[in-house]
């Protein structure tokens, strides 16, 4: 196998010995190739794209232009997504008012079994590829029908949110045929999403604070078990949106086909470029369109996985500001860009991402993406967790500027907690309930502290609290000045001695607390009550004695 070959064309420059060049397509295997001829692995439309349309000189370009393969492999070996295959049969149900009678032919033709219901029969659809479930009517009673493939030209609630239910009105019958046909016997799918549980606000926790992923689903691949807190995954429904990851507020969620790792290997390539980001969806073979100097496509999946720790790594390790070709983002994504563009405006009073879903606007972004002043900053630590990494990189760019607040919205939220000192005991009972690292027990100095930086605001703290009314949730925004991203003192107290052994075993408040709660109950017993004041070992100690004495 040859790993990285171009095929000649017009627009071809002396290039790297890394690569081989070819006049035309041969039977070799290709790993990573500039053109479809090449029935490659791995085809790289971006090559070519940037080679025909980049301003670079011929050195720039031939070095970009290895750069541009050495990404694809480094995706290709880094990615954790695996191809998985599933066997899917021919039986078909057809849910129209039309007669389909052509369709229907075509499809027997092609040894399909077909089923052909009213729009009014067909109630919903459950189930996935190859094992789908239709709830119909017969009979004015509700039946369920199995088939592997079903097809529509009325749009229901449940219709689209399963793998193999197509629509009839957006597809013609020559690619209708093809793509059943591609997909069985065999349905080949992929795992876009990995998944951390130890950092999912959402996991076997004892009530619920989260589950946005579920929640902005476009399909049924991510499904929440609220009797037993988990997330059940359906692989073969997922959709590869990337949206569920973009808004996972942990980063319990990552993007399978590009990882953290992954991605920062990639972005040491993209030091001192204008970033152009390019989902694999948007077509960029025919395009023809100016990219200025330093202009280097950056090609993704997924277009809605990038979140906020993402894009300010891109735009601090580049330097400059980010250009994302996009027809589709989704509200989340939408979102998480309005943040970054809302912290540059008050930063550097410009935006930090230009966005465009045509090739007029595109141009419009490339020729308002510039080279910013004071903004890069190389940092690679993808052992960070998703609002850590934001943290430090925040942290740097906001330097000792107050910008003020920018207050939480739907999907991306931040804010503060605060304590009652006077009623909390020190029982660290919030520290235990938050995964993230947001509050801390610091035996130093015997405090309690919070960095609201790294809080997801899921609440879990103050469903776990033990004192009533003592410590506060408040989703406030972020604030961008540098005590924000450090950790605060929220409540402190002394150890307190055993009366005994002089050792210390537990904070003052939490002994007087229990105190005041069991001497009442103690009727005076003093010996009782002294245990009250022991550690462990020497209440054991003084009730024996105390039995022995009698």
């Amino acid at each position: 196998m040859k790993d990285f070959v171009f095929l000649e064309n017009e627009d071809l420059i002396p290039l790297s010995d890394d690569i081989n060049i070819v006049q035309k397509a041969c039977n070799e295997e290709v790993f990573i190739g500039n053109s479809k001829l090449l029935n490659p692995e791995v085809y790289a439309p971006e090559i070519n794209f940037y080679l025909k349309n980049s301003q670079d000189d011929v050195l720039k370009k031939a070095k970009t232009i290895e750069s541009l393969y050495k990404i694809r492999s480094k995706v290709y070996d880094l990615g954790l997504d695996l191809e998985y295959t599933k066997e899917v049969g021919k039986n078909v149900i057809i849910a129209s008012n039309e007669d389909q009678n052509e369709l229907i032919e075509s499809l027997k033709k092609q040894e399909y079994k077909v089923l052909k219901l009213s729009n009014e029969q067909c109630l919903g659809v459950l189930g996935c590829v190859g094992e789908l479930c239709v709830i119909a009517l017969k009979d004015n009673e509700q039946v369920e029908i199995d088939c592997d493939f079903f097809l529509y030209d009325v749009k229901k609630e449940s219709f689209d949110q399963q793998s193999g239910c197509y629509d009839l009105t957006t597809l013609s019958q020559e690619e209708l045929m093809k793509l059943l046909n591609s997909n069985s016997p065999k349905y080949k799918f992929r795992n876009y999403i990995s998944y951390d549980d130890s950092i999912c606000q959402y996991h076997e926790r004892r009530s619920i604070h989260c589950g946005k992923c579920a929640e902005i689903c476009p399909s049924v691949a991510i499904l929440k078990d609220d009797e037993q807190r988990k997330l059940e995954f359906s692989h073969v429904d997922c959709l590869n949106c990337g949206d569920c990851v973009g808004i996972c507020p942990s980063g319990a969620l990552d993007y399978a086909p590009m990882p953290r790792n992954s991605f920062y290997e990639i972005l040491k390539f993209y030091e001192d470029k204008i970033i152009l980001i390019i989902p694999e969806k948007m077509s960029i073979e025919n395009l023809n369109i100016t990219l200025k100097e330093d202009v280097m496509p950056f090609m993704i999946k997924g277009e809605n996985y990038l979140d906020q720790a993402h894009f300010l790594a891109m735009l601090q390790t580049s330097g400059a500001s980010v250009i994302f070709y996009s027809d589709g983002l989704s509200q989340g994504a939408l979102e998480v860009i309005a943040l970054m563009n809302e912290i540059f405006q008050r930063k550097f009073k410009q935006n930090a991402i230009f966005l465009a879903k045509d090739e007029k606007e595109l141009l419009e972004a490339i020729n308002q993406a510039h080279f910013i002043e004071n903004l890069k900053f190389i940092s690679y630590n993808p052992a960070l967790l998703k609002r850590e990494d934001f943290a430090i990189r925040l942290r740097e760019l906001i330097k000792e500027e107050n910008l003020g607040n920018i207050p939480s919205k739907e999907w991306i939220r931040y804010g503060k907690i605060t304590i009652n000192t006077d009623t909390c005991t020190l029982c660290l009972s919030c520290v235990g309930a938050c995964n993230v690292g947001a509050l801390v027990a610091d035996t130093k100095d015997n405090s309690l502290k919070f960095n609201a930086s790294l809080c997801t605001t899921c609440g879990y703290c103050e469903a776990s609290c033990a004192e009533k009314d003592t410590l506060m949730l408040q989703r406030s925004g972020i604030d961008l000045e540098k005590e924000y991203f450090s950790f605060m003192v929220l409540a402190q107290d002394e150890l307190f001695a055993c009366v005994e052994c002089g050792k210390e075993f537990a904070t003052k408040k939490a002994i007087e607390k229990i105190a005041s709660i069991m001497k009442p109950r103690f009727m005076g017993d003093e010996t009782k009550i002294k245990t009250l004041y022991c550690c462990a070992e020497c209440k054991a100690k003084v009730m024996i004695q105390s039995m022995n004495v009698l």
